[in-house]
């Protein structure tokens, strides 16, 4: 059975290399790149770890771990330890959807139907084009108070609230536009920023993400009160651009703890990564963070439960 250990040291080879790749992805976009995929890398050690194992070839084996371990590393903060959280008497529940819908095609039905049944108090649409304006102009029926920013193409935004506007503004993050909106909910005044950052699908646009990140990030700390920050990030929890994004702008992630899930793209989930998020000041506590079924986007919709004290002398 030699020729079998020898056909499993290419691939172990290619694994090792690829799990490793990862640490050079502040020194090229295209290295950056490769950070997004580690769930698969980890699949993929697996497999051959066992392979390996019961042909006791523990040299290569070694390597391997050290390679799993590589990849595990940013992974394992995002295990799902603490799927969902009870409320506890005293806070206020507050349900918030993301979601991009695509600039090519959607089903507008499903995504109805979609958020119907989720039955959230906010909502925030990337990719929000003049016909997906008219579209879902029906969810004005539900949310009385909007603040919507068309565009061909994919970088239109829009939110949607159940609550009243204490302001409402679009605003320029870098060379994209995003929505901030200051909302009364049930227990007193929040923020929420709607974004939709740069694909970093070349040196150029990697580079105006990552400006992107910085800038959120400013406008982040300086956010007074609680916040919330939720939209398509074109990267993903593993890059250390985002967890710079973290760090600067003192927020928590709403997937920690609780969901390795994907968002993208949802016609290839064997390759899926996740790139849409929310996240929350301390103000807030999270409850839980799901996937939403499929209605024809190249993306899953995010659907986050939050609650925040009430206010004293509140009903609980």
């Amino acid at each position: 059975m030699r020729w079998l250990d020898r056909a499993l040291l290419l691939p172990t080879a290619v694994a090792v290399l690829v799990s490793l790749l990862p640490l050079g992805a502040r020194f090229s976009w295209l290295l950056e790149l490769t950070t997004h995929f580690r769930l698969q890398y980890l699949a993929v050690t697996a497999a051959l770890l066992g392979a390996l194992a019961l042909r006791r070839r523990w040299r290569p084996c070694a390597w391997l771990a050290v390679a799993g371990l590589v990849s595990a590393w940013p992974v394992a903060p995002y295990l799902p330890l603490a799927a969902t959280t009870p409320l506890q008497s005293g806070f206020a529940p507050l349900r918030l959807i993301t979601v991009n819908v695509s600039f090519l095609q959607f089903s507008a039905k499903r995504f109805h139907e979609i958020v119907r049944t989720a039955d959230a108090d906010i909502v925030v649409v990337q990719e929000f084009t003049p016909h997906a304006a008219e579209v879902l102009a029906e969810l004005d029926n539900v949310y009385p108070h909007s603040l919507k920013f068309p565009a061909d193409g994919p970088y239109g935004i829009a939110l949607w609230s159940r609550f009243e506007f204490e302001s409402a503004v679009p605003f320029a993050l870098a060379r994209r536009p995003a929505l901030e909106a200051r909302i009364r909910g049930p227990s007193g005044v929040f923020t929420i920023i709607g974004v939709h950052l740069d694909a970093p699908t070349s040196m150029r646009r990697a580079a105006a993400r990552n400006e992107e990140l910085k800038q959120l990030a400013l406008r982040s700390a300086a956010t007074e009160g609680p916040l919330v920050v939720a939209g398509d990030f074109n990267t993903t929890p593993y890059s250390p651009y985002f967890a710079d994004w973290l760090a600067a702008s003192g927020l928590t992630d709403s997937r920690r703890g609780r969901t390795l899930s994907i968002s993208w793209p949802s016609m290839l989930p064997m390759f899926g990564i996740p790139i849409d998020h929310v996240a929350v000041s301390h103000d807030f506590r999270i409850l839980a963070h799901r996937r939403l079924p499929s209605f024809d986007s190249d993306h899953f919709g995010v659907v986050v439960d939050i609650a925040v004290p009430r206010p004293a002398g509140g009903s609980p």
